[in-house]
């Protein structure tokens, strides 16, 4: 909700941004000027990505809770990914899995649609789920043509001890088949395991068991799957890897895409490849943990993140299967506080997707669960506080205004270390320009101070419309606006939708804001 002080703020600052009517009592603080130059076409070559492009990753766990079921269905989270659809004409792809799918075991004749034991009430994730046949309904909550990936537990074919499975590949045949039943027409894809890379020498396989392993014991279980529901040896229906972020290229003993499909993972089963990633970790580690300033708003980490995904993804573009990061967010393990959720975690989102649209990169999923700190939504009462959107939803929503209509492409205009400008193209037609600040910007300072940057826009461009994504401080939750409206807490946007003018050429950005500058 808007406090009575922040409206005044709003109207105060609503003449003064960027750079409108004369005021002799307040001057804006530029203390930079960015000249921008867009091409008329982007390069070719460039992929187009569809409206869907940012997507979603829910922690496989705690789907019953932002679906709900045929009684209960979540109408929160029914509303929020109705917003989206409303923004961008299409809705995202939910993949549901992670650390919890290779915790779960499908029962077929539990009563119960989820039993999830949690250690203590600070965890994060259960210790296991187990599943019954009414755990399906979850899929069928979200709008009408809303489509999901499905994690499967990737349990030991034989003598699999883990929670007395004994035949790992029968039951994951058993889920898969019920999955493929319940879903329908919804379901895009299974996704069988998460982030085995980092199985080798553990519990689930021994140390000897090398990414030529994985690639034949998945398509035993892909074909498997297939045979079982088709009668043919191979369905087209799968996302393989899911793998950790890459770090390792270049020896054809890593773990990486590049090496699964050269050791036989191909285009017959495997329509999408997924890798993960975060900004920086909240896991176990001493000393400094990470900071907005050094994890988020320092797009060199981001750069050199991001660096190993545009390798993998141009060294697998002719495969025929699609590159994607299945799961994403700011701070691995759930988030960080004060990092993944407050406003920075918006327009670093921003920045981020922009950044990958700009690659070869065809699906960017960003991750939540019900208790953790960098989801873009809560989907049910917890912690003493009802459902409701968190800061990076409205990264969300900017993103899904950016790509609204789809056949985009994206052409980085600024790469600097903390600010970012792209250009957008509809089919082949130069059609916004998005800049994204990235200096730290706090609440606790008087706002008369906030740095602006000022952007000299290409010739042409003075009806352009500016939808601004902003707020007093990127160290705060609340009182976050995208093109002067909010999210209710019914889920609904709310507020008469307000557009920036550009004025004498220019538009200013804050620290800490984002604008999508649409001609």
């Amino acid at each position: 909700m808007l406090t009575m002080a922040y409206i005044a703020i709003i109207a105060a600052f609503a003449s003064l941004i960027p750079l409108a009517a004369p005021r002799t009592s307040f001057k804006p603080n530029v203390t930079n000027v960015i000249t921008l130059s867009a091409p008329a076409a982007p390069a070719p070559g460039r992929q187009v990505v569809d409206a869907a492009y940012q997507s979603f990753s829910i922690e496989f766990s705690y789907m019953a809770d932002y679906g709900g079921n045929d009684t209960n269905p979540n109408l929160f989270s029914r509303q929020v990914v109705q917003n989206l659809y409303d923004i961008s004409g299409a809705y995202p792809i939910f993949r549901v899995g992670g650390s919890t799918q290779n915790s779960a075991v499908y029962y077929p004749n539990q009563t119960e649609a989820i039993i999830d034991p949690f250690d203590s009430v600070a965890s994060d994730q259960p210790s296991k789920s187990m599943l019954g046949p009414a755990w399906m309904q979850s899929f069928r909550q979200f709008p009408k043509g809303t489509s999901y990936i499905y994690g499967l537990n990737f349990f030991n074919p034989v003598n699999e001890t883990l929670f007395n499975v004994g035949n790992g590949l029968a039951q994951c045949v058993l889920e898969a088949e019920a999955a493929y039943t319940a879903l329908g027409d919804s379901l895009y894809a299974f996704e069988i395991g998460n982030e085995v890379d980092g199985w080798p020498g553990s519990s689930r396989r021994p140390s000897n068991w090398t990414i030529q392993s994985y690639v034949e014991q998945w398509n035993q279980y892909a074909t498997a799957i297939s045979q079982n529901l088709t009668g043919m040896d191979a369905m087209r229906l799968f996302q393989g890897c899911a793998f950790e972020a890459p770090r390792h290229v270049g020896n054809r003993t890593y773990w990486n895409v590049q090496n699964a499909e050269l050791d036989g993972m191909g285009p017959d089963k495997a329509k999408t490849v997924s890798d993960h990633e975060y900004m920086g970790a909240n896991c176990d580690y001493t000393g400094v943990g990470p900071t907005i300033a050094t994890a988020l708003f320092n797009r060199n980490n981001m750069l050199s993140r991001v660096w190993y995904h545009d390798y993998l993804a141009n060294a697998t573009a002719n495969s025929g299967i699609e590159y994607v990061i299945g799961e994403t967010n700011s701070i691995s393990c759930q988030g960080a506080f004060n990092i993944s959720d407050v406003m920075a975690s918006a327009v670093w989102a921003v920045d981020y997707v922009m950044y990958l649209s700009s690659l070869k990169v065809s699906r960017v999923h960003f991750h939540m669960g019900t208790r953790y700190r960098y989801s873009p939504w809560q989907p049910i009462f917890y912690n003493d506080t009802d459902a409701h959107v968190k800061p990076m939803y409205y990264g969300n929503l900017f993103n899904a205004a950016v790509f609204a209509g789809g056949n985009k492409q994206t052409e980085v205009l600024v790469n600097e270390t903390n600010f970012g400008a792209y250009a957008v193209y509809s089919s082949g037609t130069l059609e916004s320009i998005v800049a994204v600040n990235l200096n730290m910007w706090n609440a606790t300072i008087n706002p008369v101070q906030r740095p602006y940057t000022a952007l000299t826009l290409p010739k042409d461009w003075e009806n352009a419309k500016v939808s601004r994504l902003t707020s007093p401080g990127v160290d705060i939750a609340a009182n976050i606006t995208f093109a002067g409206q909010y999210v209710d807490e019914n889920a609904r946007i709310v507020g008469k939708k307000t557009y920036d003018n550009v004025v004498a050429g220019r538009v200013l950005v804050g620290a800490g804001e984002a604008v999508l500058i649409k001609l």
